[in-house]
C-alpha cells in the first residue's frame, strides 16, 4: 500500500521549520550583540551612576558595618576604559575617582557600569544597567576581593 506524496513531504517540511526555529534565536542574539557597542553604556558621571555608587556605600556602611558614612564629594572622575569582554558579550565600562567621605578621610571609589543585565536577566529590551561599586578600604570581608578588583580593570 502506498502513501500519498503528501505523507512524506510533511516530514521535510516539519524539519525544515524546526531547524528555521532554531536558526532564529541565534541571528536575533548576533544582531544584539552587533548593536551593543561600548557606547551604549552610560558615562562614569552620570548622575543615576553616581547616585547608585553612593546609596550602595551609605547602604553598606549603615546596614553591614554599622557605621554613619557616606561619600560626601567625588574628585576627578576618570573611565578605564570601556568594551565587551569574550567569553561575556555584556558591555561594560569601568570608573574610579578620589572621594571624600563623611569622616572627612579621603579614598578611591571604583565603579563597573553593566549595560543592561537589570535584575538576573541579561539582555538590552529596556532592563536597566547594574553599578558595582567599591571603595578602597572599604570592603572589610572582601566581597569585592578587598582591593575591589572586581570592580576596576585591572588587566
Amino acid at each position: 500500500m502506498s502513501h500519498p506524496s503528501s505523507f512524506r513531504v510533511r516530514p521535510l517540511a516539519l524539519a525544515s521549520l524546526c531547524l528555521v526555529g532554531l536558526a532564529l534565536p541565534a541571528a536575533a542574539a548576533d544582531l544584539r550583540l552587533a548593536s551593543a557597542t561600548p557606547v551604549d553604556v552610560p558615562a562614569c558621571d552620570a548622575p543615576a551612576v553616581l547616585d547608585r555608587v553612593r546609596g550602595d556605600f551609605a547602604y553598606g556602611m549603615a546596614n553591614v558595618e554599622k557605621r554613619d558614612l557616606s561619600i560626601v564629594e567625588f574628585g576627578r572622575i576618570r573611565s578605564q576604559g570601556a568594551g565587551v569582554n569574550d567569553p561575556s558579550h555584556i558591555p561594560h565600562r569601568w570608573c574610579y575617582a578620589p572621594v571624600t567621605l563623611s569622616n572627612g578621610l579621603r579614598s578611591t571609589a571604583y565603579w563597573r557600569i553593566d549595560r543592561g543585565v537589570g535584575f538576573a536577566a541579561p539582555g538590552y529590551a529596556g532592563l536597566p544597567d547594574d553599578v558595582e561599586s567599591c571603595v578602597l578600604g572599604h570592603d572589610r570581608w572582601s566581597v569585592h576581593d578587598g582591593t575591589c578588583r572586581t570592580t576596576r580593570r585591572w588587566w
